[in-house]
């Protein structure tokens, strides 16, 4: 199977235009339609505009959402959620629940009421936890729920499926990845689909062309990029468009 990779830094900084000809895969905030300091869906849906077909946006659930905790809040941005995602054409939703999103019953039956109500057709769902789940646990109901676990792969084992989902922390003494280490993490992520890999290093721009050229040198299979025809979301949600920018 040809894996095809999808790498990005930790966040946009300088012009869309620019950072797409280095990187192919941005992560996104979203939050309720029209909240202060959300972009508007104008902005959006010009960003998808500005970037190759094959470039990858992953929409960020909102702070609200993530708590998994029905309310007006969660609604409002479960709303922007869903129109972020139609205006990027995105075909991952990202979803970082905090520390008191335990294994418990109560937080496994919200996530899957969540879960319920989002887009799977043509997006699929990358789930972060963050607290006391164990990544075995973690994994097991990721594969239950039908979703993609993200893991720091020079860390963590990286669960079997189509779709790996990768996060490559600046912490500690570790400021950048060599090649010994990107070596590892092209072997963790295996054969499979497709590989997301967030570069969260200040340096990330010269392990992202390390890592491409690593991908393709050691593996003759990878397609780094797109040039595989990809099915994007459309009709999500249909959202009023008489914002201005």
């Amino acid at each position: 199977m040809a894996v095809r990779f999808h790498i990005g830094a930790k966040q946009l900084r300088g012009e869309l235009s620019a950072y797409a000809k280095r990187f192919d895969l941005l992560e996104v905030s979203t939050g309720a339609v029209g909240a202060k300091g959300a972009a508007t869906m104008a902005t959006l849906r010009r960003w998808r505009k500005q970037v190759p077909p094959h470039f990858e946006f992953v929409a960020i659930a909102g702070p609200a959402l993530s708590k998994l905790v029905a309310g007006d809040a969660f609604e409002a941005e479960l709303a922007g959620l869903l129109a972020a995602v139609e205006a990027l054409q995105a075909r991952t939703i990202l979803l970082a629940t905090p520390m008191e999103v335990t294994p418990s019953k109560v937080w496994r039956d919200r996530m899957k009421k969540l879960l319920d109500r989002l887009p799977r057709d043509a997006s699929q769902v990358a789930w972060e936890p963050r607290g006391v789940w164990e990544i075995e646990d973690a994994a097991v109901a990721a594969v239950k729920w039908g979703i993609v676990l993200v893991v720091d792969p020079t860390r963590d084992p990286v669960p079997a499926g189509n779709v790996a989902y990768a996060r490559l922390p600046a912490m500690g003494e570790t400021r950048s990845y060599g090649a010994a280490a990107l070596e590892r993490v092209i072997v963790a992520i295996g054969e499979r689909r497709d590989a997301y890999v967030v570069l969260e290093t200040t340096t990330a721009l010269e392990e992202c062309k390390r890592l491409r050229t690593m991908a393709q040198g050691t593996r003759k299979t990878v397609k780094v990029g797109g040039s595989a025809r990809l099915i994007r979301p459309r009709g999500v949600v249909r959202v009023k468009d008489d914002e201005q920018e």
